[in-house]
């Protein structure tokens, strides 16, 4: 991602500086006093460490801990959207564990959320989180994914399912359908020049392939990877974005194949409005995207 601006990229949420080396507050009221605005490198270059409090800045968080060697936070993850369906890419950060990784989202929908997800997942929002480029023992914080090449900033919005599970005042959140043990499928008799005649989601993809944003490339890719021997066709469709890299493409349909189904119709003509509301995909639109 390159050299980052991480006043910048924290000046639109609420921060406040902590003690050198660590995460407790040096404001007298702890995240009370977090600011918008603030230039997060100035308190680095003081010696301070930064911290974001979170629903002040309308964010929550999937705060997965790796302080346990036997913690098994990404598998629970993973097991969760076999059964709420693929999270968006969205700001992510490692933690100073080194393995532990913040996945910041929008609060938008957020009501009274669970505290945890397993044993090694934290749902934060009513508190706070330590920022990039904190620094403890040595270990710095610091930004993974969701930074793009001009410098804005992606802060995905969870899905309906996601919510629902989410938030404590939800009767159905411990409820919800678990599509875990479906077989998973690869597609190998699909005619690709159909199904980008009949999908308006996979035309726009690949007619704006140069300056395609990561959240519709990703889910093109969900699309793409149920296909069988898609690898090529993928990194072909990717290759004209400047920043295309071709290990991180992979990685992203190996992580999307794992699923062993795509993001859905529904969730694409939500989130991509725009471009889906003239698809033409009738019939078929659960084989390719259910």
């Amino acid at each position: 991602m390159g050299e980052k601006n991480y006043s910048k990229i924290w000046e639109q949420f609420a921060t406040f500086p902590c003690q050198t080396n660590g995460k407790k507050p040096a404001t007298k009221r702890g995240f009370k006093d977090a600011l918008f605005g603030q230039d997060v490198m100035s308190f680095i270059k003081q010696g301070y460490n930064v911290a974001l409090a979170c629903e002040m800045s309308n964010v929550v968080v999937l705060d997965l801990d790796y302080h346990d060697s036997n913690s098994t936070a990404i598998e629970d993850i993973r097991d969760l959207e076999k059964v709420l369906g693929v999270l968006p890419l969205t700001l992510r950060q490692s933690t100073a564990s080194g393995k532990g990784q913040h996945l910041i989202f929008s609060a938008k929908g957020i009501t009274k959320p669970i505290g945890k997800i397993g044993k090694f997942c934290d749902v934060k929002y009513s508190g706070y989180i330590m920022v990039a480029p904190s620094t403890i023992n040595g270990r710095q914080y610091e930004i993974t994914e969701g930074v793009f090449s001009n410098g804005d900033i992606l802060i995905a919005e969870l899905p309906e399912r996601w919510l629902d599970y989410l938030n404590k005042d939800v009767p159905a959140n411990n409820t919800v359908v678990d599509y875990s043990n479906l077989p998973k499928k690869t597609y190998s008799d699909i005619n690709i020049d159909e199904l980008f005649k009949n999908c308006a989601f996979l035309r726009y993809c690949k007619d704006n392939a140069e300056t395609l944003n990561e959240p519709a490339w990703f889910s093109m890719i969900t699309i793409l990877a149920q296909i069988e021997n898609s690898d090529e066709l993928i990194h072909k469709l990717s290759e004209p974005y400047a920043k295309y890299s071709y290990e991180e493409t992979q990685s992203k349909i190996d992580r999307a194949r794992t699923f062993g189904y795509s993001q859905s119709c529904k969730y694409l003509s939500e989130t991509f409005s725009e471009i889906c509301k003239n698809c033409d995909l009738a019939e078929n639109r659960e084989v390719y995207h259910g």
